[in-house]
């Protein structure tokens, strides 16, 4: 989708979404979608419902084979299981994954936690739809891993409110959104809420200690800040760790328009703020 394109979507129409009372979100169709998204056949769909699994680090979190992993990220906190997806898929309708990935609703309507759905809540249809599309021709492999337990580091997280389950997460990235710049940011917009605000927070203001506000986009020039997105080096430190790997492994697929779109907001978004 061009940007031209997407401005002209976002005018005629608009995404409008409401939590039913178990917490699943019903939408109509999104205005902006990623490129790709009017798929033409089956073999385009999942092609772009496996960019966009590893755009949005799916494969980050469950592995590159979606098989799942620890997310410890020290030993000492206790593990923390992202689910083997594989073996978990055939026990989903497409609208069980649907609640699931932007709902925060599991099939058995137990508690959710940590899996970012406050962000991916506000994916088109469209790119949701390639996503499963893309999930179903997953193979099952591999084993089961032990059931998702809250480690010491999440458990301190939550006693400081700074995080919380999957309908709390929802409701305030839902409450304040990013900026909102106008049509000519619009695609850039949706891109940024989809792609970074489950690292960067709700309105991209960042995480007190693990992240920063993305009004640091201010300090580097467009060809820095793309450069960032594609290879993941920093204008002054070039290893900028979790931000280096996520940009290499995920960021890096980001179509050229994508990633412009997206840089031109952050940076509108810091000097707005800085005026």
């Amino acid at each position: 989708m061009t940007r031209a394109l997407a401005v002209a979507l976002l005018l005629l129409a608009g995404c409008d979404r409401k939590a039913d009372q178990n917490g699943a979100v019903s939408a109509t169709p999104a205005a902006l979608t990623y490129e790709g998204a009017n798929y033409r056949n089956a073999a385009e769909k999942v092609a772009h419902g496996k960019r966009l699994a590893t755009i949005l680090d799916c494969t980050g979190c469950h592995g590159t084979n979606l098989q799942g992993s620890d997310l410890a990220e020290k030993p000492e906190d206790g593990a923390m299981y992202a689910p083997n997806l594989t073996l978990l898929l055939a026990k989903y309708s497409d609208a069980q994954l649907d609640r699931l990935i932007r709902g925060g609703v599991p099939r058995d309507g137990r508690e959710f936690w940590f899996m970012p759905v406050e962000s991916y809540q506000f994916l088109s249809d469209a790119d949701l739809a390639a996503i499963i599309a893309y999930l179903r021709t997953v193979e099952p492999a591999g084993k089961p891993l032990p059931a998702f337990q809250k480690n010491r580091a999440l458990e301190k997280e939550i006693a400081a409110g700074t995080i919380g389950n999957a309908q709390a997460q929802i409701a305030k990235f839902r409450k304040e959104t990013p900026v909102d710049l106008g049509p000519e940011h619009a695609w850039g917009r949706y891109l940024a809420q989809n792609s970074c605000s489950a690292c960067h927070n709700n309105s991209l203001q960042g995480w007190e200690g693990f992240t920063p506000s993305l009004d640091v986009a201010g300090a580097y020039s467009k060809e820095e800040l793309t450069h960032l997105l594609t290879i993941g080096e920093g204008k002054v430190k070039k290893d900028l760790g979790m931000m280096t790997g996520i940009a290499r492994n995920s960021f890096s697929k980001l179509t050229p328009r994508e990633r412009e779109a997206i840089v031109d907001y952050v940076k509108a978004r810091a000097e707005r703020l800085a005026r």
